[in-house]
């Protein structure tokens, strides 16, 4: 079992400034478990977030919508 990234970890691994990584989570646009004032993030997480950026490292403006039939 992985162990949770602190925000500066998973922000290294995403490439992006640790602030933007705390907007994204207040926002819930990434999910992560804050613990007093630090905030943990799964791995897991980050390999879906990193799956999701697009050109520069953006996220898309909305989650794909997933469509069955």
């Amino acid at each position: 079992m992985d162990r949770s990234l602190t925000a500066q970890e998973a922000a290294d691994r995403l490439g992006y400034n640790v602030k933007h990584l705390y907007r994204l989570l207040n926002s819930g646009k990434v999910k992560g478990q804050r613990v007093g004032h630090i905030w943990l993030i799964d791995p897991q997480e980050v390999e879906r977030v990193k799956a999701l950026q697009g050109k520069g490292g953006r996220l898309p403006k909305s989650e794909p919508k997933h469509s069955f039939r």
